[in-house]
């Protein structure tokens, strides 16, 4: 992986669609990209892995998985037949990050009694749809889920689904603060968390997860 300076980056928070993601509703104007602050440290700034194509055709399908897997590894490389781009970096790496995106990644470690070289993230995002994996030590994907959402939903009305997509469990949640819904899935030790133009695309991701 390579460091950037300035690199757009979505997430699928519920909230920052529609002002920090590439997940366009429909009719919506383009919004403006996520970056990291100019600020930060080099050493601190986010690590970017743009993927154009899967390399194999394990790469299409689903991921191996186990504890320690690199996170971009258990990603999409290619969502609505577009390649996705993946970005990796970790809990300390806050500051880098736009603030609202930051805060809510700061809930769940605050919430989890974690500290924030504890928390490692990964994304994997195109203008379709964005996956967010988190995995935070010592804790498994259930408990950083609830996390997740509980810093993700605060202060908003929040309504809880559950739901099975492309034979995996899932739980949509829909909240007053964004106009789409966004889906909550674990594996093991990681969190993910799915946002995109409709649900097939969303079904799209979760067959391709762990």
């Amino acid at each position: 992986m390579r460091t950037v300076g300035l690199v757009a980056i979505a997430f699928a928070l519920s909230g920052c669609i529609g002002s920090g993601s590439s997940v366009v509703p429909p009719g919506s104007a383009t919004p403006e990209i996520v970056t990291p602050s100019t600020s930060a440290p080099a050493s601190d700034r986010l690590q970017a892995s743009p993927v154009s194509e899967p390399t194999s055709a394990a790469s299409a399908g689903t991921p191996s998985f186990s504890t320690g897997t690199p996170l971009v590894d258990l990603l999409p490389a290619e969502l609505g037949g577009t390649a996705t781009t993946k970005f990796s970096f970790v809990g300390s790496d806050l500051s880098a990050l736009e603030p609202s995106a930051a805060m809510i990644f700061d809930g769940v470690i605050q919430q989890l009694g974690a500290k924030g070289a504890d928390m490692t993230i990964g994304t994997a995002t195109n203008g379709k749809a964005t996956v967010v994996a988190v995995r935070v030590a010592g804790k498994d994907a259930e408990q950083i889920g609830e996390a997740m959402m509980s810093a993700r939903t605060l202060n908003a009305t929040t309504t809880k689904d559950e739901l099975d997509l492309a034979g995996k469990h899932a739980v949509k949640v829909t909240t007053t603060i964004s106009p789409l819904p966004f889906y909550m899935y674990g594996a093991g030790d990681v969190s993910f968390t799915i946002a995109g133009a409709d649900e097939s695309i969303v079904a799209e991701a979760l067959s391709k997860l762990p």
